[in-house]
């Protein structure tokens, strides 16, 4: 029988004590979130979910590569449901994530036992709806209170949250900012991380994709945040504050695109189609240009966040990064396939290596299935001058045509996503003479040139 992600059951010598130990974290990391669930006193969600789901659209890029904020933008939409955030915590909570899913990556095939595929789908059906802009009052507090244990659970794997302070602590922080719950998130985060670090400080606000000035405001003083006190990584940080929500029912999944939203989804279109069986799957692709995507990968990897996973100590040593606590273990992004042989040199080249294998296996995908509905976005054009047409023709192809959400106004508007640095046209710049080896590498000219990029790197954003 194959194990998560392609491996082997049974036979063979037992797992190490440090495997042993991991599953055991996350077979309590499981418990505590199934323990949440079962406090709920709201309708459960829909049974079967992931045979219920009827069209998915992976938004399919490299990391740094523009999902976040395209994400974020697509939730602007009312007729287009999403994950509250990525996939990937609930990959790893199942045994699907590296080192557990036996691929030695991100990679995942079709060839998952359906019983981790359905609790996948149980854990999917919890967080799959729309977000909620009425006031957070009634059922809803509860409803919230719930939501906010369970991603606790997931950011803080190793505390043992309870939702009764969870609870305590969202009262606290509504009765602060009272009906402004929907309209100000951050506000509302802010002040459950305040009520929360009264029991747990551990729980570091800088932890958190949220305003820093805010957070300065709130919590000055605070030192900064010296990454994850644990190995057991499910939500990689930053990590995202959630608002209301509104769960999708049957009609919804029947009728509504389900956005899908992962780097490392790269890898992982097969399994995407076991994950959901039923469903049409379409492809956005998101290209960025090389050096606009290595330099955001180069600045993620010496962010004090984006840990992914932890090697083994001195694994690591690429240029650039000795200044971060942990530098030469945790491997940041994504884990594509081969990444074993740039683990050492220049940082540029392995965040080029990122690059490259995500929209190579994202090409390949299209290669395979030339049924699949593909839709290639350059990113720099919905933030440029064509970002009119870019936007009506994502649109276009979600099937919401017109969609507020989508005009160039309200992307215009957006605050910047998991951003390292404000954005700015052709930020990289600062950085050519650094990024020479990456713009005159021709395995990268050959790739732009795929993805449909002019051959001069003085014309990319």
């Amino acid at each position: 029988m194959t194990a998560p992600g392609g491996g082997r059951e049974g036979g063979g010598p037992s797992p190490p004590p440090q495997a042993q130990d991991r599953r055991r974290a996350l077979a309590a990391a499981r418990a505590r979130i199934a323990a949440v669930h079962a406090t709920r006193r709201e309708a459960p969600p829909v049974e079967g979910f992931r045979h219920a789901v009827r069209h998915v659209v992976v938004l399919g890029s490299s990391s740094r590569g523009g999902s976040s904020i395209v994400a974020e933008m697509l939730r602007g939409s009312a007729r287009l449901l999403h994950l509250r955030a990525e996939l990937n915590p609930f990959l790893v909570l199942h045994g699907l994530g590296w080192p557990d899913n036996a691929t030695g990556s991100d990679a995942l095939g079709a060839d998952v036992p359906v019983s981790v595929l359905d609790a996948v789908g149980e854990s999917l059906a919890w967080e799959c709806g729309v977000r909620e802009d009425a006031p957070v009052t009634g059922d809803a507090v509860a409803r919230l209170a719930a939501d906010l244990a369970v991603r606790a659970g997931l950011q803080w794997p190793t505390l043992d949250i309870s939702p009764a302070h969870v609870r305590a602590c969202v009262d606290e922080a509504l009765a602060r900012i009272g009906a402004r719950a929907a309209e100000d998130p951050t506000a509302l985060h802010v002040g459950f991380l305040d009520a929360l670090r009264c029991r747990w400080p551990e729980v570091h606000p800088y932890a958190y994709d949220l305003d820093r000035t805010r957070v300065d405001a709130a919590f000055p003083g605070l030192p900064p945040w010296a990454g994850p006190a644990t190995d057991l990584v499910l939500e990689e940080p930053p990590f995202v504050a959630i608002r209301p929500w509104r769960r999708a029912n049957t009609d919804a999944l029947a009728t509504m695109p389900l956005v899908v939203k992962t780097p490392g989804n790269a890898y992982r279109m097969p399994f995407l189609r076991a994950l959901f069986p039923n469903a049409r799957i379409d492809l956005v692709h998101l290209a960025r240009n090389v050096a606009a995507s290595v330099n955001g990968l180069w600045d993620g990897w010496r962010h004090p966040g984006f840990h992914a996973h932890a090697l083994p100590p001195g694994t690591l040593a690429l240029t650039g990064t000795a200044h971060l606590p942990g530098s030469d273990r945790w491997w940041k992004f994504d884990l594509p396939p081969g990444w074993e042989a740039w683990t050492r040199g220049p940082l540029e080249a392995t965040c080029a290596f990122q690059w490259r294998s995500a929209h190579r296996a994202l090409l390949d995908a299209c290669a395979a299935d030339p049924a699949m509905r593909v839709h290639r976005v350059h990113v720099e054009d919905l933030w440029g001058p064509h970002r009119g047409s870019s936007l009506a023709g994502l649109a276009d192809f979600l099937g919401i045509p017109g969609d507020p959400a989508l005009s160039p106004d309200a992307a215009g508007a957006l605050p910047p996503v998991m951003a390292t640095a404000p954005p700015r046209a052709r930020r990289w710049f600062d950085r050519a003479e650094a990024l020479a080896p990456v713009l005159n590498d021709p395995e990268n000219h050959v790739l732009m040139e795929a993805l449909g990029y002019g051959p001069d790197p003085s014309t990319w954003m």
